[in-house]
């Protein structure tokens, strides 16, 4: 089985109340508003990333498309959001994602999979005491190996050479190759989204465009950069 897989994450409020404050850098400065003005910023520029560090973030939804059902004939698509927005509803969709990691032969496709996408969920599920080996799925080094194409296939790690420096994002890549782009969305949005059905329809949407769009990527990488 071959699937792109995307994941969504939100801030974990929880966990960012425990966080020590930003560390300021006073310099030279003595000046008590300027001071407050700067540990402010620190704060907000700390809050922004929360969503991308395992230790002050959640797993919001994930979303694959592919070939998913191997008994089933043609290309599907499949999108699961987090129930509850808390340990157990988070739990409960992380072990969700290892059911399908841990389907024999798997193998996945991605768009920074190997920086963000498995290192957010196995991290995550550290902290939430979720075994992947449960699940019948590898520890995450099966997942992340460099200049690897025998189970994960990143995309962006391939079309940059696996340089960093040449690392660009999915919304030009697919823009530039396939003539199309990513749903238009504002991801700080994503908490908002999930207390109404239609919030979460929004995001299923952005989430699923992103996994079709990297398995179409796959389709068209597939035989130039990779055989």
């Amino acid at each position: 089985m071959i699937i792109a897989f995307d994941i969504e994450t939100i801030q974990n409020k929880e966990a960012l109340a425990l966080m020590p404050e930003p560390e300021v850098k006073a310099g030279n400065t003595k000046d008590k508003d300027k001071l407050a003005a700067k540990a402010a910023e620190a704060k907000a520029k700390q809050v922004e990333k929360a969503a991308l560090d395992p230790m002050t973030a959640r797993v919001a939804s994930y979303a694959a498309g592919g070939l998913i059902n191997p008994t089933h004939d043609g290309e599907q698509e499949y999108c699961e959001i987090i129930g509850t927005v808390d340990d157990d509803g988070e739990r409960a969709l992380i072990q969700s994602i290892f059911r399908m990691l841990g389907t024999e032969d798997m193998r996945i496709i991605t768009w920074n999979g190997i920086g963000f996408d498995i290192p957010m969920v196995y991290k995550r599920a550290l902290i939430l005491g979720v075994d992947p080996a449960n699940f019948g799925a590898p520890p995450m080094p099966a997942w992340t190996k460099r200049y690897s194409t025998d189970r994960h296939y990143d995309l962006m790690q391939i079309w940059g050479g696996w340089n960093s420096q040449n690392f660009t994002k999915l919304d030009l890549v697919a823009q530039m190759v396939l003539g199309e782009r990513k749903v238009e969305f504002d991801v700080t949005t994503i908490p908002m989204l999930l207390e109404t059905e239609e919030g979460r329809d929004k995001l299923r949407e952005y989430n699923l465009k992103d996994a079709c769009l990297t398995w179409r990527l796959w389709n068209r990488f597939n035989g130039f950069l990779f055989s």
